[in-house]
């Protein structure tokens, strides 16, 4: 702890956030692992398979094609986006386990390892999370159109060329809308 607040080359000290194993632990609990795993279950429990919804008296459809009904298309259509939808929370809540996880496993092992990680790997991951925050907008941006859409309506302040028709018919700008 000294070799780390003191700095012979510059003399000057420096002021170390240093946490003690209950604190770590909390901390680290509150603001990342509880969070997780609340997204992990409502993930699981909105996109969980849905055989066992079905009844055992029901038939299962066998390898004939029926002709699509429009409820069949309708359905077809919902699944689909279901399933992009699904791909999009899998892909954001990945990349945010990936970018936090290694900050705040180190920040519970440290602690009990007598502060021995290095101060520039702690860096490292503290920045890796950061760059989460940075990340997600060119995420969304690239998984949802409608994301997309209006990103480049406010880069591009209000191009026409990016708006979609309104089934309303004419818009008007925003600045004279009351």
């Amino acid at each position: 702890i000294q070799q780390r607040q003191f700095n012979k080359a510059s003399n000057s000290t420096y002021c170390i956030f240093m946490v003690n194993k209950p604190y770590a632990i909390t901390c680290s609990v509150v603001a990342f692992y509880i969070p997780f795993l609340l997204m992990v279950l409502a993930y699981h429990r909105i996109y969980e398979p849905k055989q066992h919804l079905q009844h055992p008296q029901e038939p299962q459809q066998h390898l004939q094609e029926p002709r699509q009904h429009p409820q069949d298309q309708h359905s077809s259509h919902r699944m689909k986006t279901e399933t992009k939808a699904a791909k999009t929370l899998c892909i954001i809540m990945g990349c945010f386990c990936l970018c936090w996880a290694p900050f705040f496993v180190t920040n519970v092992v440290d602690p009990f390892i007598n502060y021995t990680v290095p101060g520039k790997l702690w860096t490292a991951f503290l920045w890796l999370g950061y760059i989460n925050s940075g990340l997600n907008p060119f995420l969304y941006a690239f998984l949802n159109k409608a994301f997309r859409r209006a990103f480049l309506i406010i880069l591009c302040c209000g191009d026409e060329r990016y708006r979609r028709p309104s089934v309303l018919g004419q818009t008007l700008p925003c600045s004279t809308t009351t």
